[in-house]
């Protein structure tokens, strides 16, 4: 495949993942704090940068927090949150800079790997900035709390989903491997 193809397929996934990140609170608003226990904002972010590269998961991430900001009545419209804004900026970059850098490895390897770091250092950095920055006394049992207590159903999510989806995508030849 050239590079021009590759590069449109690239950026509609991208777009895919920017639309399903926009659809997927509306469509589980019905559970309670459903963003905070499932993650559904993580989702698509962690696919684009997997899929994508580090550069479209970093824009997929900052897009799905800035987009609904200018459609009135969208989920989280209200409010702009700058921490949830460099959190998925954040796990889309690394999840494809990962991706990137253990290109060498197996396939399966690759993946659970990449997502494995992206979901741990993602959450340390976004520890870090709310301790040092976003949130005055953020403490330790806060930062366990919400990084692995509360979402727990998510985190098993995304370590069911964002491998399988990510192979198939790349066995298929929709996605380029690293």
């Amino acid at each position: 495949m050239n590079k021009t193809k590759r590069c449109l397929l690239d950026l509609t996934l991208a777009v895919l993942c920017v639309g399903i990140g926009l659809l997927l609170p509306w469509g589980f608003r019905w559970v309670a704090n459903g963003e905070q226990v499932l993650l559904l904002l993580q989702l698509p972010v962690l696919l684009c940068g997997m899929l994508c590269g580090p550069a479209y998961g970093l824009s997929c991430g900052m897009l799905i927090v800035l987009l609904p900001r200018f459609f009135p009545g969208a989920p989280g419209a209200a409010v702009l949150s700058t921490g949830e804004l460099w959190e998925l900026a954040i796990y889309g970059f690394l999840a494809g800079l990962l991706t990137y850098l253990l290109a060498a490895a197996p396939p399966v390897l690759n993946v659970s790997v990449s997502l494995l770091g992206a979901m741990l250092l993602g959450r340390v950095f976004c520890g870090l900035l709310d301790a040092f920055v976003f949130v005055p006394h953020y403490t330790w049992g806060a930062w366990v709390r919400e990084s692995f207590v509360i979402c727990l159903p998510g985190i098993v999510l995304q370590l069911a989903v964002v491998p399988l989806v990510t192979l198939a995508l790349r066995r298929s030849g929709i996605a380029a491997e690293p």
